[in-house]
């Protein structure tokens, strides 16, 4: 019966995929998945399913909660603050106009470039620039549309061939604004701007320079063969909402790139007798941010009403990602406790994988399950939590194999037709979402296979 037990939790395993593929609430489709593989886990003898600093309740069946518990206090109190604080932070970015009005500054040297293809590479690196400070997918995407979508049907663009480009801009989330990305920075003992430096930002350099290049052909190729040309649209609508926004001072649009500027100096890379971390950073940047915004706007009252966008922000990171990310770790708890883990690293080393392949492989299935079901994040932060037991039965850092996983979901978001990112502008463009994705999935594998070789063969 123990030897059938493992094969069960495999089918329950795919029965979650099954359900987060169909759509059901993600958070109670985890909750439930680890709480039947903790039971299989139970049933087949392991000594316990609590970690070794967690004393049992006396009762197995207060055990599974008290599992829980422990996952959600660690999560929430580690890895899970910084998290909410970033949250924070990037909602009152939004709420006194900074991000916006920081899109709106980056964006003045395109306005120089008039090659119609040109630009269009031009925006994607420009996108992944501004992905250090904004790190929603859609939010981004809506702000370029506002933006640069204007220049570039300027220049000669197709709108198609312009809202590709603007849908995919996000396809590496960095540390330390990314939440996801600090999560993989922490499960593999990193800190987050050690993750950056180190990893994202060497990675990243030839993965964007190949997905522009990629995409200056992709849509060439495209417009040729609709025979699409240059479009002359009614932008006055775009142009009217950019001038609003450009009403923000200027001088605002240095608050977004605050926190990231403290963390470059204050850290044990450079400046080693004081050192920051990433919610104190946060907090930092948002009390020099609000002590501008009183002097600036001169209205106390709207000052302390729009500050309190930071803790509105907090909650709704509470409520959608931090919820996710340890009902995540119960589940991946519960593939550890159950030994699938450990038969997926046999299986691995039996058809001869090493530590890259094994990262290739796991890539591979987050990369499929973010296309299923358009949401990158459900499907890292389903698996990303057995890396350091993976790593620990591979006698490596795991450094590689995250970076590979977390690239992977990011990355392929903007192949998925049910992505929002895709949904939103293929909704602006007018346009089926297929249609978009047409134009999105070799840029998008070109950079996904430039990312295994250049992981495999640096880090």
């Amino acid at each position: 019966m123990h030897s059938v037990l493992p094969w069960i939790g495999v089918a329950v395993l795919f029965l979650t995929g099954w359900a987060v593929i169909k759509k059901y609430q993600v958070n109670m489709v985890l909750l439930l998945g680890g709480l039947a593989l903790n039971i299989l886990a139970v049933l087949s003898g392991v000594d316990s399913i609590l970690p070794k600093n967690v004393a049992s309740t006396g009762f197995i069946g207060f055990d599974f909660m008290e599992l829980l518990r422990a996952i959600s206090r660690t999560q929430i109190a580690g890895v899970g603050f910084i998290i909410l604080v970033s949250g924070g932070f990037a909602a009152y970015m939004q709420a006194i106009g900074a991000s916006e009005r920081f899109v709106t500054v980056c964006a003045k040297p395109l306005s120089h470039i008039k090659n119609p293809y040109l630009i269009l590479a031009a925006v994607f690196i420009f996108g992944h620039c501004l992905g250090l400070v904004i790190v929603s997918a859609a939010g981004l995407a809506m702000l370029m549309v506002v933006t640069v979508y204007p220049l570039i049907i300027r220049v000669g663009c197709s709108s198609l061939a312009a809202a590709a480009v603007i849908a995919s801009v996000l396809c590496i989330g960095y540390a330390p604004a990314s939440g996801m990305a600090v999560m993989a920075a922490g499960l593999v003992n990193l800190d987050p701007i050690e993750y950056l430096v180190h990893y994202q930002l060497p990675m990243a350099v030839p993965v964007v320079l190949a997905m522009a290049v990629s995409h200056v052909f992709v849509q060439y190729f495209f417009d040729k063969k609709d025979d699409v040309k240059g479009e002359t649209l009614d932008l006055n609508e775009l142009e009217g909402k950019r001038q609003e926004l450009e009403k923000t001072p200027a001088i605002y649009a240095l608050l977004p790139i605050m926190p990231i500027v403290l963390l470059l100096i204050f850290n044990k890379m450079v400046y080693k007798t004081v050192t920051m971390n990433v919610a104190t950073a946060m907090f930092v940047a948002w009390i020099v941010s609000f002590a501008l915004d009183l002097i600036v706007r001169r209205d106390v009252r709207k000052s302390f009403d729009l500050s309190f966008a930071m803790f509105k922000g907090m909650g709704s990171i509470l409520t959608s990602t931090i919820g996710l990310i340890f009902v995540a770790a119960f589940f991946a708890t519960g593939l550890q406790n159950i030994g699938l883990v450990t038969m997926l690293i046999d299986g691995a080393k039996g058809i001869g994988l090493d530590v890259t392949g094994t990262g290739v492989l796991l890539s591979a299935v987050i990369g499929v399950v973010t296309v299923l079901t358009g949401s990158g994040v459900a499907a890292f932060t389903s698996l990303a939590h057995i890396i350091p037991d993976v790593a620990r039965q591979l006698n490596t850092d795991g450094i590689t194999i995250m970076l590979m996983m977390h690239t992977a979901s990011e990355m392929l978001r903007a192949i998925s037709p049910v992505a929002g990112v895709i949904i939103i502008v293929a909704g602006f463009a007018k346009v089926n979402p297929l249609t978009m994705v047409k134009r999105t999935a070799i840029p998008c594998l070109v950079g996904y296979v430039t990312m295994l070789v250049v992981v495999a063969c640096f880090f």
